[in-house]
Order: structure tokens, then C-alpha cells, then sequence
């Protein structure tokens, strides 16, 4: 028979007992409702400027609406505060939180690391979960959150197994995990493309996707591929999940705030089935996908989608086409269900052509008829991106709380109804009861008087003596009720807080300019502080570099990569402690390198009570006064295998390779290679 030490059977414990909670977005009330009727053990939603989702949120009023719901039906509710903040604005996003969780907000999702240590040293009580906007990947970065009272972490979508499975054995830390929705194409939180090109920077909610554009793949001004080069396919983990339950997940996470409702109840209803181990059905390309991918999961993937936009599922195609004067009519074949007001895309050869929405539909021998403007040939391919009948489906889905209600009516006594909520009991008294004359109240009454209701499914059970009520009364005594059930689950269950003013500081003193970035040992020196940031890193380069610095009297630095797996990290360790080399911290994980630091642009220190938390020099990626030397991507997947269909053993990688935008500006396609390899788009040199 095995032996089992206690941390096994803690383990077994877990494994055996756990069901993956399901994590849905809500961009508006009626897609927190989609949620929850569909599912959702809890959902994630912002407020208006201070979430990473450049759409409009939610009011505190609305806030207040959307927590009360959501418990009614035991759902918990975390807010997304999860941009960086200015010094001015730190202020405004601690009170937003003292607010929010005075309004019984449960969970908050931070990647700001200066309001992370404020909430933690202010308000102990206050569930922090970390963002997947600090890219937090391994079991190192988990352990730096851990100081500072974070109960969850969000992992980097670029998490592989293996780091899953690392974290749950050496932290007791939650895990939440993306498993459905957009997949960026650059590392989580270390994209400043949108903000060094237009301004709008997506580590402050305002992204304008610009990877959704087309592109041009090229070596040396000559083209090799072109099209959506940097659009990424949806993630999909549904054939995932066992996986991750077993490596120790505790929440999926459904992308998707700015997504319409519909897509959070369908998305959330497959994923609730399948928890449940029930029958999972295809609707869910309906939702929204660009192509599905398990992303990064078990390796650097195939990501890249050919397209931008949804695309739907394949219906059929066009078998005939009856042109007219205004008018024209295709015939489709299909063996689904279609319904008028359903929005289809059509494709030629593999390419987007164009969309129609189908108002009117019938069928005629076996082909659904449509009346279009639109002109398509026969075999054009058919897509349905839009099924009306299960959108209004979806739409009339209502979901009520079960609650067993004992009902008392006896004469000359108030009416009372009984009841259990969270285990604590109730009891509310109406009005006194008469003596009936000619119409007693029966229990059918009473059951049709309390069914109702918005939120509850009531199984009442009645001890009703010879007695009249007067219907109004009882309607009264009904609504008596429900407020006292409603404001039972309702209730905020901790202690108000109170709000904090902050002190005033000033680190920009602490900001690190004087350096320059160099790829290869030979380059020539100029600035002071010199950052040696190679393709590979090798011991004895970095020895040379380390001699010649110390010969043209320069300050050396060598430059951390932002993603490393644990075999990195342990290499990296070895070149750094043995050199003695100060570093380049740009992931949490290099934190705890025994030499001397400065916070790179992968930290994203935004503000002074961010650079407070390590009183180290650092360098600004975005912000007022930056400088621009963080990449403007951090790719994980291989573009090599992407553009060129290339393989590791043979692979073609070299300086010269860049992408183009459509403006025409230039990014360098660079190359860090350690256990894997990752990829940055840069400025031309």
C-alpha cells in the first residue's frame, strides 16, 4: 500500500474535492446577467477610466445594483482597477476600491504594484488578486506577490503547464487561469505599441489594437508574407480543463467585457457544462472566434489567425444565385436551423468577403432562400456569425433563487413567514388574521400571491387556519417579505472601511536615464551606464563586456529577460552571481538576484508609491518624461514558424527580419534565446 505524508494527502484532498470556479466578464448589467443565469461562480467588471477595457463600465450606483444581484444568486464579484496610475490619480483609485468594498465588492483585480502595497498596508481585509497585466508567469513572481497579501494571482496567458503545476506545489496562492476570449499577441503588460504609435497606451485601457491591422512580414526590404500577421486566435482551453484542475487551477477566466451579452451566457454556459462534465456542444464559435488556439499552453503555439474579426461556423455554401435589378437572391444549403434576422459571413478562396444580415429567409426545395444587394457566386463559402433564435433564446434565459418559505395564518394571529438564509433563521409578521365569512384563504392563493417575484422561486408550505386577508394586505405582507429575504442575501457581511489620505511623494529623483542599450560587445559605448542586452546569453561574453565597461570606465548592467521558465532563471542566476553583474529587473521574478537593480521598463513602475515599493533606480516605458527603449512587442510564439513555416532544428532566424506597418514605419523583429525563444518588435537600428 502507498504512504501518504500530509502534504500528499492535502494534495488528494484537493484534487479530489475542487471544481474549477468559472471566472465570466460583465461589460454592462445585462451581461452580469447573462453570467449568472448561465453559470458563472463569479464575474469581473470595471468602472468607468480605471479598468484596462476601454469601454464605459460601471457607475458606483450600478456597482451597487449589479453586487446585489450577483449575491442574491451566491455569485462573487470582483472590479477590475487593473491600469497604471498616475501620482494624481492614486489617490482617486484607493478611494474607488474603500467605495467599492463598502458596497460589498468581494475580490479586487490590481496590476498597479503601488496601489497593491497601499491596499495591503491600509486595508488588510481586502482581497487582492493580481492582474495578468503584470505578467506574472512563475513561481518566482508568486513569491514576490505573496509579501503583499495577494490572494490570487491571474497567470500570464503565457503560462505553460509546467509553471502551473510548479506554483501549486510551493505556494498556497489561487490560481486563476484565461481560458476562453481574445489571446494578445505580445506577453501580458508588455505591449506599448498602441502608446509609443498613437498615444493611447493599453496598460491604461486604451488600446487601439493595433495588431489587429495588417502587416508585412519581411527580410531585408524583401516580402515574405503579408496579411493579419499579428492577430491572434482565440483562446480556447476546453479540452484543457482536466488538465488544469490537476495542476492545481482554481478559477477559468472567460475574456470578454467588451464582448456583447449574448457571448458572455454562451461562452459561460459551455464552460459551466463542462465543469459539470455534460455534453458540450459547437455553439460556442458562435460567441466569437477568430480560430481557437490552446495558446502557449503546451508550448510557443500556433496563435496567428488569418483574420481580424469573427468568423463564425461554416453553414454551407451558395448553390444558386437569381440576380435581379435592386435585388438578389441566393439559395444556401445547410443542414442547421436558420433563422431571419441571423448575420452571416461569406468567403471566397479562403477570404473574407463581405456580410449580410438575412431579414428574410424561407426554404424552397431543400435551400434556404435569402434577398440580398449583395453579389455572390456560386460555391462561395457561408459562415453563420450571428443565430437570432438563440440570441433571444439566450435573452429570455431568467434565472431564480430557490428559497423555502413556512407560511402561518391563523386566526386572530399575525400572519408569519419563516424562513433559513446563510443558516441564520427569519421571522416576519404581517398583519392579524380574521375569521373568514365567505372567501377563506387558501394555500393555492397563498402560492400564487408569493410566485411573484424577479429574483426567487418560492416552495412554500402553508398552515392556514379558517381566515380572511384582504388581498392588498397580503400583497403587503408578500412584499414585506421578499425586501427581508433580498436585503438577507444582500447584506454586506464585513466591516465598512474607512478612506485614507495619502501623503504626497516624489521619486522621479530615482529615475535612471543616463544608459545605453547595446546587442553585441563590440558596439561603441557612449553613455556612462551601459545595458548589455545579447541574443544568447553566454558566461564568458559577459565576462568580456563586464572588462571592457571596467576599461572605458562604464557602469555595467545585463539587461533581464521578461519571460523565463525556471531552467532560465536558475542559468541566469549562475551568469549573474558569478560575475557579480548589476541587472536590468523587467519581471518580478529577477527580484531576488543578490546584486545590485534597476527596475527596467518590464516593471512598469508608473508612479512614485510604485517605485516606493523597492526604493530602486528605474526606468520609465511609459508615462511623462519616458524613454522609449522598451520594445514595442514581446512576442512568445515563433514568427519563424508563423510566416516561414519553419521548425527549431532548421531554423532560419537572423538579424534582418522586421515587420511593416501599414504607415510604413519599420519594427525589427529581435530574438532572445534561452530554453525557448522570445521575440521583440523594436525600432530599426
Amino acid at each position: 500500500m502507498q504512504n501518504f505524508n500530509v502534504e500528499n494527502l492535502i494534495d488528494l484532498c484537493y484534487n479530489i474535492n475542487m471544481r474549477l470556479k468559472i471566472l465570466s466578464p460583465a461589460g454592462d448589467m445585462e451581461s452580469l446577467k447573462m453570467a449568472v443565469n448561465n453559470g458563472a461562480d463569479e464575474v469581473y467588471l470595471g468602472v468607468k477610466d480605471f479598468n484596462a477595457r476601454n469601454i464605459e463600465g460601471f457607475s458606483l450606483e450600478s456597482l451597487k445594483q449589479a453586487v446585489e444581484f450577483a449575491h442574491i444568486f451566491d455569485v462573487k464579484v470582483h472590479l477590475t482597477v487593473n491600469i497604471l496610475f498616475r501620482d494624481d490619480e492614486i489617490q482617486s483609485a484607493l478611494d474607488l476600491v474603500v467605495d467599492a468594498y463598502n458596497l460589498g465588492v468581494d475580490a479586487f483585480i490590481i496590476q498597479d504594484i503601488g496601489l497593491i502595497s497601499l491596499v495591503h498596508k491600509l486595508y488588510p481585509d481586502i482581497e487582492i488578486h493580481a492582474s495578468t497585466q503584470m505578467g506574472i508567469h512563475n513561481l518566482e513572481g508568486v513569491k514576490f506577490l505573496e509579501k503583499f497579501g495577494v490572494k490570487r494571482v491571474v497567470l500570464a496567458r503565457e503560462t505553460p503547464l509546467s509553471e502551473i503545476k510548479r506554483i501549486r506545489d510551493n505556494s498556497s496562492i489561487e490560481i486563476e487561469y484565461f481560458v476562453q476570449g481574445a489571446l494578445c499577441v505580445s506577453f501580458s503588460g508588455n505591449c506599448y505599441m498602441s502608446e509609443y504609435i498613437t498615444g493611447n497606451s493599453g496598460n491604461r485601457g486604451k488600446c487601439k489594437q493595433l495588431c489587429r491591422l495588417p502587416y508585412e512580414f519581411m527580410d531585408k526590404g524583401k516580402i515574405l508574407a503579408k496579411g493579419y500577421l499579428l492577430s491572434a486566435k482565440d483562446f480556447n482551453m476546453l479540452s484543457k480543463l482536466d488538465e488544469l484542475k490537476n495542476a492545481g487551477v482554481d478559477a477559468i477566466k472567460i475574456e470578454g467585457r467588451a464582448r456583447r451579452p449574448y457571448y458572455v451566457g454562451e461562452v459561460t454556459r459551455v464552460y459551466a457544462n463542462a465543469v459539470r462534465g455534460e455534453n458540450v456542444d459547437n455553439n460556442l464559435q458562435l460567441a466569437f472566434n477568430r480560430g481557437y488556439t490552446a495558446g502557449y499552453f503546451d508550448g510557443n503555439g500556433d496563435i496567428i489567425s488569418k483574420y481580424q474579426s469573427h468568423i463564425g461556423i461554416n453553414i454551407g455554401e451558395v448553390k444558386y444565385v437569381k440576380n435581379g435589378k435592386k435585388f438578389n437572391e441566393i439559395f444556401i444549403s445547410s443542414n442547421r436551423i436558420l433563422s431571419p434576422k441571423s448575420v452571416f459571413k461569406i468567403f471566397r478562396d479562403g477570404e473574407e468577403l463581405t456580410t449580410l444580415t438575412a431579414y428574410d429567409i424561407s426554404k424552397e426545395k431543400g435551400l434556404y432562400r435569402i434577398t440580398t444587394t449583395q453579389k455572390l457566386k456560386l460555391k462561395d463559402s457561408v459562415n453563420l456569425i450571428l443565430d437570432n433564435a438563440l440570441e433571444e433564446e439566450m435573452k429570455n434565459k431568467i434565472l431564480r433563487k430557490n428559497i423555502k418559505i413556512n407560511v402561518f395564518a391563523m386566526e386572530n394571529q399575525k400572519i408569519t413567514a419563516k424562513f433559513t438564509i446563510n443558516n441564520k433563521k427569519y421571522e416576519i409578521f404581517g398583519p392579524v388574521c380574521s375569521e373568514a365569512k365567505n372567501s377563506p384563504l387558501t394555500i393555492d392563493e397563498l402560492k400564487n400571491n408569493f410566485n411573484k417575484s424577479e429574483y426567487f422561486n418560492v416552495d412554500l408550505n402553508a398552515t392556514i387556519e379558517n381566515v380572511f386577508m384582504p388581498k392588498s394586505m397580503l400583497n403587503e405582507f408578500r412584499r414585506n417579505v421578499f425586501d427581508k429575504i433580498y436585503s438577507a442575501l444582500t447584506s454586506v457581511n464585513h466591516n465598512l472601511v474607512k478612506h485614507t489620505k495619502l501623503e504626497n511623494l516624489d521619486y522621479n529623483h530615482n529615475i535612471f536615464e543616463d544608459f545605453q542599450i547595446v546587442e553585441n560587445i563590440d558596439e561603441e559605448y557612449k553613455s556612462n551606464n551601459i545595458i548589455y542586452s545579447p541574443e544568447v546569453y553566454e558566461f564568458n561574453d559577459v565576462k568580456k563586456f563586464i572588462q571592457k565597461c571596467k576599461e572605458l570606465n562604464k557602469r555595467p548592467f545585463l539587461d533581464m529577460i521578461n519571460f523565463a521558465l525556471s531552467e532560465d532563471i536558475e542559468y541566469l542566476r549562475e551568469i549573474v552571481e558569478k560575475t557579480n553583474i548589476p541587472i536590468i529587473v523587467n519581471n518580478a521574478w529577477a527580484l531576488d538576484f543578490n546584486v545590485d537593480k534597476v527596475l527596467g521598463w518590464g516593471m512598469n513602475i508608473y508612479n512614485s508609491y510604485s517605485a516606493k515599493c523597492f526604493d530602486l533606480p528605474y526606468m520609465k516605458a511609459e508615462g511623462e518624461g519616458k524613454n522609449i527603449n522598451a520594445p514595442y512587442m514581446t512576442l512568445r510564439h515563433c514568427p519563424m514558424k508563423e510566416h516561414l513555416r519553419a521548425n527549431c532544428s532548421a531554423c532560419p532566424y537572423k538579424d534582418g527580419y522586421s515587420y511593416r506597418c501599414q504607415s510604413g514605419k519599420i519594427l525589427r523583429l529581435k530574438r532572445k534565446k534561452l530554453s525557448t525563444c522570445t521575440f521583440y518588435l523594436v525600432n530599426e537600428k
